[in-house]
């Protein structure tokens, strides 16, 4: 039975591969690109095809820039995205994306423009692309291919992700002084969050710690969550631990001496981010949730590259904010890390915390 599947396998990756080398024969007589006439924009599609929330969260800062700038401005994004922009204001629209949907409504909507943000050079993208049929096609990287009809390069590992999105509007002429993030939050996640750190007496100090991401290799082991826990706990003033992240996976961990909140969506983790003081989780959206917040963070990093691009992962996705300390560790896995430079950097983060003794 494995050896069928990896032989289906085999076989739909070749087909793929015909099918994407057909989509990108039948561009291949366009002229050569012509300048981008932002004038001629009014109706714009963003792809967050993928559903992460830290790439959404970056392309927040993007989408409302735009709109702010007169630009009617839509978001084709997957569930947990699209719950997190709920209450985005400054978006026209949300749609939710899923494999083999109706266009038929993305086709009405006659967007002018549509920008992928990804590296992702598949079949189904170029397919959604091409038959979403709208006039012009912006890329990043897609130089060689004639389906876009604006690529942007942007491969340096010396510029953070958020420069990315920069060059997105510098396209459309816009300069902005400060490139920000936006999340609205929801407010009836915020108040069962206020009535979680309410069962604790006051004053507190609330730290959150996010366990886990969507790589094991940038997960934190259950030995290092109690560590932290611990030392939180023995902190010379009441410091009480919040962990962020889904009920099951938390559960799982069996840590009884923290707050948790049941039944947690992406909005439970926004608002916790908000309200507590200081925020300690591995390379995750959490990171990119705590910028977008400004809230004290301690961000633990693994080495790892960039699958699309081989780009350093812990430079392109740094926190990048003041408020922000990052941690890059030496080993593979993140589990695997000498717990102490963290708890360190944990002393030094809630000793800030509080005024200077008079």
């Amino acid at each position: 039975m494995g050896a069928l599947k990896q032989f289906t396998r085999k076989k739909n990756a070749f087909f793929r591969s015909i099918k994407f080398a057909l989509i990108n024969r039948r561009y291949r007589h366009r002229g050569e690109r012509k300048p981008f006439e932002p004038q001629s924009v009014k109706r714009i599609l963003l792809l967050r095809l993928d559903d992460k929330i830290g790439d959404m969260v970056v392309t927040t800062g993007c989408a409302k820039a735009l709109a702010d700038n007169g630009y009617q401005v839509s978001v084709l994004t997957g569930p947990l995205c699209k719950q997190m922009l709920s209450a985005a204001d400054y978006l026209h629209g949300v749609h939710l994306y899923r494999p083999r949907m109706s266009l038929k409504a993305l086709q009405e909507a006659q967007f002018d423009a549509v920008i992928d943000f990804d590296d992702v050079n598949t079949y189904e993208r170029f397919k959604l692309l091409s038959e979403l049929n709208i006039g012009c096609v912006v890329g990043f990287n897609k130089a060689r291919y004639k389906l876009f009809d604006q690529s942007i390069s942007f491969l340096d590992e010396s510029q953070h992700i958020s420069v990315r999105y920069q060059q997105v509007l510098k396209l459309f002429g816009i300069k902005e002084s400060e490139y920000r993030y936006f999340v609205a939050g929801n407010p009836q996640e915020r108040e069962k969050v206020a009535a979680l750190l309410a069962t604790e007496p006051m004053p507190t100090t609330f730290v959150a710690i996010n366990p886990f991401t969507g790589s094991e290799d940038k997960d934190f082991s259950r030995e290092q969550v109690v560590s932290i826990i611990e030392h939180l706990h023995a902190q010379p003033r009441p410091v009480k631990a919040v962990l962020i992240g889904q009920s099951e996976k938390i559960k799982q961990l069996a840590i009884g001496n923290a707050l948790f909140l049941p039944e947690s969506t992406i909005n439970s983790a926004v608002e916790i981010v908000r309200l507590v003081d200081l925020v300690i989780t591995p390379d995750t959206s959490i990171v990119h949730i705590a910028r977008a917040l400004d809230k004290p963070l301690i961000a633990v990093y693994n080495q790892r590259k960039l699958k699309d691009t081989g780009l350093p992962g812990y430079k392109i996705w740094a926190p990048n904010y003041q408020n922000a300390s990052q941690i890059i560790c030496e080993t593979d896995f993140i589990s695997a890390m000498p717990v102490d430079d963290l708890l360190q950097s944990i002393n030094q983060r809630v000793a800030s915390l509080y005024p200077p003794a008079a």
